[in-house]
């Protein structure tokens, strides 16, 4: 029963909430199976490294943030890891947390408490993200900075443009036709709105449109098709107000008001104009899925947690203790609406009850258009964590998925890959880095998007902590 119980709790994902402090540069690494020929670029990964740098964070949102660097060639995969050099980094190193993050908030006294919202210490630990402006590349969080990096030494480079807001996702938009980022920041004070905007290449943002609201809701991503930008106000709110006088870390502020029900604005991508307000059923999300327009429809797609008890699940203390039976969470479901700008009606509904997070689709194909897979991490029906521990293909059009899974393992985000001159959607290849708690490794695994079956994997120098958002760059 001993060995039993041991080998359980060595199997746990808890090893990946723990500090990576190592730092390697171009680490040949060794490969077993065959890479694609054609297969030649750099994936680029974010997430949280340090959690413990002196005073110990609570959420896994606020560790520190770190680069990991994939580069293949010629069949061959080097491997380098970095910690971004910010503010928020440094202040972590010397022992003390310096700026307010997600769920973790410096020590302050009333009057800085109360100055907090107008004149914020906001921090610049960019760890959800990476993206590309131009020739700069670009880790982002939801602070209203991003911070430059060198994608081929990882060294940090500077600050991008600050957003017009408190906050601004992560997960912005690209224009296809100019390159531009488009994207949304929420500004929170004696006046809140929301506030889409657009950033070029060396020059400021420049807003699009803007909607005043009362109570901002939490916002992670919105969704962009080829006429429209829409931002899904899910029923997690906050009175900005009063976040300075509660003394509370953000994200603790928000509140559940499912009787809200879910808004969502739309403007006019190109021109900025008020399209409507639109009224859906309660939902909660992180990530959108896909966009597209039908006729005088938009249509668009997310990962639906239900609740935002999915916040709470990712404090370090519970991802870190064992489950005492199984996993607490109900699974994200692919969730479409539909909504007919004329009419104002909005329709929904669950496109298959297998779970799906960190999605990713062919963007190169299927960005702006209508996609028919999505790859993503999900649970197997045995799992007892709410960490993933499977990833899926998963068909919106009828459902089903393909799962890959290994006892022990779990994978994180699949970035999609396509074939060169690709003939089908799913002609291309998957990547996500996997954490194998058995063995206390990580490696680079690379599946066929078609079959869904394993194609090689590359085993990196140390365990990789568990990581959040990544991007391939075939120049890189």
């Amino acid at each position: 029963m001993r060995a039993l119980q041991a080998a359980q709790h060595q199997a746990s994902p808890a090893i990946g909430f723990e500090n990576l402090e190592t730092e390697v540069e171009n680490h040949i690494l060794p490969v077993s199976g065959a890479l694609p020929a054609w297969l030649s670029g750099t994936l680029i990964r974010n997430g949280p490294a340090l959690f413990e740098g002196g005073k110990p964070v609570r959420h896994w949102f606020d560790g520190q943030a770190m680069l990991h660097r994939f580069a293949v060639r010629d069949g061959a995969v080097s491997y380098g890891n970095r910690f971004l050099q910010t503010r928020a980094y440094r202040a972590a190193k010397s022992g003390r947390i310096g700026y307010s993050e997600f769920a973790t908030d410096p020590c302050r006294s009333i009057f800085k408490r109360a100055m907090t919202l107008f004149d914020p210490g906001i921090t610049d630990n960019a760890l959800i993200s990476v993206t590309r402006l131009g020739e700069k590349h670009l880790a982002m969080t939801e602070a209203p900075m991003s911070v430059e990096f060198d994608p081929k030494t990882l060294r940090t480079l500077g600050y991008g443009a600050k957003a017009p807001g408190l906050m601004a996702t992560a997960h912005p938009h690209r224009d296809p036709a100019t390159g531009a980022l488009v994207n949304v920041a929420t500004q929170m004070g004696p006046r809140n709105a929301y506030r889409f905007f657009v950033q070029e290449p060396d020059r400021a943002p420049r807003v699009l449109a803007s909607k005043s609201v009362g109570e901002p809701g939490y916002v992670h991503s919105f969704a962009m098709s080829e006429r429209y930008i829409a931002l899904t106000e899910f029923p997690f709110v906050v009175n900005p107000i009063s976040i300075p006088l509660k003394g509370k870390p953000f994200i603790e502020n928000f509140r559940w008001e499912p009787e809200r029900g879910t808004r969502i604005f739309v403007f006019d991508r190109h021109s900025g104009d008020r399209i409507g307000v639109f009224d859906a059923e309660a939902a909660f999300a992180f990530h959108h899925v896909g966009a597209w327009d039908e006729g005088g429809k938009l249509v668009m797609d997310f990962c639906d947690h239900g609740t935002p008890a999915v916040i709470d699940a990712l404090y370090l203390d519970r991802l870190r203790s064992e489950p005492s039976s199984k996993r607490s969470l109900d699974p994200a479901l692919l969730r479409r609406l539909v909504v007919d700008v004329d009419s104002g009606a909005v329709t929904s509904e669950t496109l298959s009850d297998k779970g799906l997070e960190l999605p990713r689709i062919n963007e190169q194909r299927c960005y702006l258009r209508p996609y028919r897979y999505a790859y993503g991490i999900s649970d197997t029906e045995d799992n007892a964590y709410d960490v993933a521990n499977e990833l899926v293909k998963l068909d919106s059009r009828t459902g089903e998925a393909s799962s890959w899974s290994e006892p022990g393992t779990y994978p994180g985000e699949p970035v999609f890959v396509p074939t060169p001159n690709a003939s089908h959607e799913d002609d291309g290849v998957a990547l996500s880095i996997v954490l194998d708690a058995v063995n206390e490794r990580s490696y680079l695994l690379v599946l066929d998007a078609g079959s869904w079956q394993e194609l090689a994997r590359a085993e990196a120098p140390h365990l990789i902590p568990h990581g959040i958002h990544g991007a391939f760059f075939a120049d890189a």
